[in-house]
């Protein structure tokens, strides 16, 4: 099953980079890509998405702001140029950080930390399930 991505990042340059490497991973589903943060805010609390990829430095909110007004569950990738934004990141709930440029190995390497994840949850919920019964 493929995970449902969005992109949040002010830069053009960043969206169509972000947006190229997701569409070409097997394992992703680019739903949308955002330069305007409450647009991208907007499909988060409205639509399936499994993953969002989040930019910090945006000129009407920061990435941590906005991350804060997500009103489902989402797994978020911070994609910044700044490395000490690292573990405010981490701080804030993210899955990994990504320093800029993208790669796809560095997709790569996020996308498999979350399905590490979505498989240890499932588990964990199949166990219950199975203890319940």
């Amino acid at each position: 099953m493929k995970l449902n991505v969005i992109v949040i990042d002010d830069s053009a340059l960043q969206l169509v980079l972000a947006s190229k490497l997701i569409q070409k991973n097997p394992n992703l589903n680019l739903v949308g890509a955002y330069a305007d943060p409450f647009l991208g805010l907007n499909a988060v609390n409205t639509e399936h998405i499994d993953v969002v990829l989040l930019d910090v430095e945006m000129p009407e909110i920061d990435g941590f702001s906005l991350q804060k007004l997500f009103k489902k569950s989402v797994q978020v990738i911070i994609n910044s140029t700044r490395a000490t934004f690292e573990l405010q990141a981490y701080t804030n709930g993210a899955i990994d950080f990504i320093q800029k440029p993208l790669t796809s190995a560095k997709m790569e390497s996020s996308v498999a930390r979350i399905k590490a994840l979505k498989d240890v949850l499932e588990t964990k919920n199949n166990y219950v399930q199975t203890i319940a019964s």
